[in-house]
């Protein structure tokens, strides 16, 4: 080729090339700047069990391009690397889990990464005693119609959850599946220390009641407590017989019976001054009462007993003479009145001992326009052996006698009570009657001697 057209090939390759970079020169960026180009490699585990764990995510930048990263729970926290520049690597820690299974997310450098996490493995399920019945027990009865059922707590061990407890009462033992024998409630809370229910309906009067309760978590349930009594009150009925007690003047006594069921508790009790119960002041069943009335030395009068909240009516005729006597020991107080008789002799031995005389003399008094018709003595004493004099008639005197010197007569005379009893009847037919040692009536006395003193 001619050395021309050599310069002429050159020349044409450089206006080429020329033209080539005035192009590329148009279409570049008018201002400098660096370019960042951030990526994220494989997360090392997304998966993880119930007992956690670590992981990492490593990021790779180009020197001064910066980047972060976030977690979107609180089990998957960032330990290193929640930001960098360049090259660098996120590390984070999964906690371990109790529940169920969960999930989070993790954001690096703009990527997402999911990590999940399996629930934790069931605990093995605790263990429930049987609670202990603590009231009421033993067939004791109880006053209310609805009573309180209380147990000790069952006693709980390993994984146990919240404890409720179901009661069961029934009049059987057996607690058959009857609503109308049996009744139960579930889901009752467990309490402090005990836990009780309130039977939630009237329980049957004079019924001999079973019941029992168990405690339950749901997944683990004891087994029922020993079975426990208790009886519900009787409906108690009372009646009296008799109701009433009409009489004279006199003392008298009377038993009133009083009819109830077996377990039914009652009580007899006065506010009238001249009734007395003597015995029957309170009973459980069927019992009687036992009072006494003494005499009536006034007007006629009348009185309750309240037994059992039954009234029981006492009437006591008003006294139409006022009865009385005095004691006289001719030979030592001749007609004054006296307290002792003194069964002794002054006749010189050795004759015959005369015997003494001792003279009871009514001191009664009729009242209104009634008069004493009749007297009766009773005279009690003891010489030798125990004698009894009477005397009935219309004579307001008695007297009686006896010997010195009888074997229990001592030389200083031995004192022996004297009881006596005076009964006057007056023309309508009252009577009133005094007794030696009673009411106004003093203790009167008899002294045996031996003779000759």
């Amino acid at each position: 080729m001619p050395f021309s057209d050599r310069r002429l090939l050159a020349a044409t390759a450089l206006l080429l090339v020329a033209v080539a970079c005035s192009k590329n020169t148009n279409t570049s960026p008018t201002t400098p700047g660096t370019s960042c180009t951030v990526t994220t490699g494989t997360i090392s585990s997304s998966s993880f069990g119930a007992p956690g764990g670590t992981g990492s995510v490593p990021v790779t930048a180009g020197t001064g391009c910066t980047w972060t990263a976030t977690s979107s729970a609180t089990f998957v926290t960032i330990s290193a690397g929640t930001s960098g520049s360049g090259n660098g690597t996120v590390t984070f820690t999964v906690a371990a889990n109790t529940g169920a299974a969960r999930t989070a997310t993790l954001t690096v450098a703009g990527t997402t990464f999911t990590v999940t996490q399996s629930a934790a493995a069931p605990l093995p399920p605790g263990t429930l005693s049987a609670p202990t019945a603590s009231s009421p027990v033993g067939g004791q009865t109880v006053t209310a119609t609805r009573p309180d059922l209380v147990v000790t707590n069952a006693i709980a061990s390993g994984n146990v959850g919240t404890v409720t407890y179901r009661f069961e009462i029934s009049d059987l033992n057996t607690f058959p599946n009857d609503p109308v024998r049996t009744f139960t409630a579930d889901g009752i809370a467990q309490g402090a220390g005990t836990t009780s229910w309130t039977v939630n309906r009237d329980l049957g009067p004079d019924v001999l009641w079973y019941w029992h309760a168990r405690a339950t978590d749901g997944a683990t349930t004891s087994a029922y407590s020993p079975t426990e009594t208790f009886r519900t009150p009787t409906s108690c009925r009372y009646s009296i017989s008799p109701t009433n007690l009409s009489i004279n003047s006199t003392s008298a006594t009377s038993t009133i019976v009083v009819t109830t069921n077996s377990g039914c508790a009652w009580t007899a009790s006065t506010t009238s001054p001249f009734i007395t119960i003597l015995t029957g002041a309170s009973g459980i069943g069927s019992g009687s009462v036992f009072i006494a009335i003494p005499d009536n030395p006034g007007p006629s009068r009348t009185g309750t007993v309240t037994i059992a909240g039954q009234t029981f009516t006492v009437t006591q005729a008003g006294a139409s003479a006022s009865a009385g006597f005095q004691l006289t020991d001719p030979g030592t107080s001749g007609s004054s009145p006296t307290t002792e008789c003194r069964i002794r002799s002054s006749t010189p031995l050795p004759a015959p001992p005369a015997p003494t005389t001792c003279t009871l003399q009514s001191t009664s008094i009729p009242l209104g326009t009634a008069s004493i018709v009749n007297y009766a003595w009773v005279v009690q004493y003891t010489y030798v052996t125990g004698k009894t004099l009477t005397q009935s008639g219309s004579s307001p005197t008695f007297s009686f006698t006896d010997t010195c010197g009888q074997a229990t007569s001592t030389d200083d005379g031995i004192s022996q009570p004297l009881s006596v009893m005076l009964t006057v009847t007056d023309n309508n037919g009252a009577t009133a009657t005094a007794t030696s040692g009673t009411g106004n009536q003093p203790p009167l006395f008899i002294r045996l001697f031996t003779c000759g003193l």
